[in-house]
């Protein structure tokens, strides 16, 4: 627990906002932004991840990121500097031993087979049988599985994709021009760093589609795919997950989505997926040998494809994380006699003192108004109410000017016209209609059924590897993404025109 934090509880004595701005020097750093729906209990361990446990891997990592929480909308900052010291320092590594990125994903790969042989105990175990500290075991064991295996995973990818356009773009475009293709820069940039392999949202389709093929080819009823849907709810029923949400599908939400395709051809639909990835593939080696790509260039691109993929990955783990975090959670709310909602803004390091009483629990509901933590590889500090808001509102939020136009990286071009639906929480996403354009902070998994129906997706954050960035080129529809402020001056309503060709969304009217 951090020392403020202790002295908080202990004397009440409350450090004024500028000391702590001083003490991390918040207001001497520049910082890159996600936004996102979630909890503080199902996030914090996400804010370690990037410090320690990567350093224990690297022996490099950040050294300070903060997040904030108001009513379950979290704000996550990386500082710039780190971002940009870690991009060069990986990079150069790889340059100079490019057989580091196979024991990357290698060593990655070892991690996550523990942390699912964790998942597997816990999956066996009866939980309420287990004492505070029996409890409390397993959980650490399960936490610190999952810091490793995402502390190998997100450092340096978001460090990598988020900054694209300031490194990336550039150093692709010079080579693209200088061929003489100035007029396919865009076109052939999207092209050399499209992912490689299937973002699991298609991996979860082309598993559906499967069981479409088995149930056409046994001539079975729905009502006689149980066992197939529940091996495949399994598998996927993390799928809707977010860092606010443990909505766990079953068996009967996967059989609406096989009565959705039920009039499909299964055998075309697979034809058609691994053909467009064939493509994708035949493309980029194409392109590769037009342009006469040095080894610079292949192995900047070879990251692109491992940091594709392991961002993919991750995320899946993310949403299995926030399926084993409520488990605890709500065990350890049964036995303090304390709901879900308080629960939802503890984090792991209290419960010990939570359980055993020397935490106050009215704390909570003040946290879940406004909830500051900042860490770094020395310590944290959980700052909450009316001194997270001081502390947030001096430091990273920003008046935003009324524009009329809107830049950002071309994720997928295209140029359509619809009207705005912001999507903030998971609540959101049914107001999306066919045809709208999706606004977000950035896109998670849960989104899809929204994104499926849009006719363009623009974000505030993300970068190459991101999610809308995947989605929308395996959906093939216009995305606009690391625009920073489309959530803020873009409102419900708005005619706009997204021009993902050039980069530009244009309000209308």
């Amino acid at each position: 627990m951090s020392k403020l934090y202790i002295h908080l509880l202990l004397t009440g004595d409350i450090m004024n906002a500028d000391e702590i701005i001083n003490c991390y020097s918040l207001n001497k750093k520049t910082w890159t932004h996600k936004g996102f729906h979630g909890i503080l209990h199902f996030f914090f361990a996400v804010g370690e991840q990037a410090l320690n446990p990567m350093k224990k891997y690297y022996g490099n990592s950040h050294t300070i990121t903060v997040f904030y929480f108001s009513n379950n909308l979290g704000d996550w900052y990386w500082c710039n500097e780190d971002m940009v010291r870690l991009r060069k320092w990986f990079i150069k590594r790889a340059y100079e031993n490019p057989a580091m990125l196979t024991k990357l994903k290698k060593d990655w790969h070892i991690s996550l087979k523990r942390l699912n042989e964790i998942i597997k105990t816990i999956d066996t175990t009866d939980l309420s049988a287990l004492d505070n500290n029996e409890l409390l075991g397993i959980y650490n064991k399960w936490y610190y599985a999952y810091l490793e295996e995402y502390g190998i995973a997100i450092g340096i990818q978001d460090s990598f994709s988020m900054h694209a356009q300031d490194f990336l773009l550039p150093h692709f475009s010079k080579i693209i021009a200088g061929k003489g293709y100035a007029q396919y820069c865009d076109e052939y940039y999207l092209a050399l760093i499209s992912s490689v392999n299937e973002s699991f949202i298609t991996q979860e389709y082309r598993d559906r589609l499967h069981l479409l093929s088995v149930m056409k080819n046994k001539k079975l009823q729905l009502k006689d795919m149980q066992k197939y849907l529940e091996k495949h709810a399994k598998k996927y029923h993390w799928i809707h997950n977010n860092y606010a949400k443990d909505i766990c599908l079953d068996a009967a939400y996967f059989a609406s989505q096989l009565k959705e395709i039920e009039s499909f051809n299964p055998d075309k639909e697979l034809q058609k997926l691994d053909e467009e990835l064939k493509e994708i593939k035949k493309k980029k080696a194409a392109l590769i040998k037009k342009l006469s790509l040095n080894a610079e260039s292949i192995i900047l691109l070879k990251i692109v494809e491992l940091f594709a993929y392991m961002q993919d990955e991750r995320k899946k783990y993310v949403l299995l994380a926030s399926h084993y975090q409520r488990i605890f959670m709500d065990e350890c709310g049964k036995r303090l006699k304390l709901d879900r909602r308080a629960m939802e803004y503890t984090y792991i390091h209290e419960l010990k003192d939570i359980l055993s009483g020397k935490i106050k629990k009215d704390v909570f509901e003040e946290r879940r108004s406004g909830v500051l933590v900042i860490h770094t590889l020395n310590k944290y500090e959980v700052i909450s109410g009316n001194l997270a808001k001081e502390i947030h509102k001096k430091i990273f939020e920003k008046e935003q000017e009324d524009v009329t136009e809107i830049k950002g990286m071309i994720a997928c071009q295209g140029k359509v016209s619809g009207l705005v639906k912001i999507v903030r929480t998971i609540h959101d996403v049914i107001n999306v209609s066919q045809g709208d354009v999706l606004v977000a902070s950035m896109t998670r998994p849960e989104m899809v059924l929204a994104m499926r129906k849009a006719v363009a997706i623009v974000t505030d954050e993300g970068g190459i590897t991101s999610h809308a960035a995947i989605v929308s080129r395996e959906l093939g529809i216009p995305c606009i993404i690391g625009t920073k402020i489309a959530t803020k001056v873009l409102r419900d309503g708005d005619m706009v025109e997204v021009d993902a060709d050039k980069g530009i969304v244009r309000k209308l009217k």
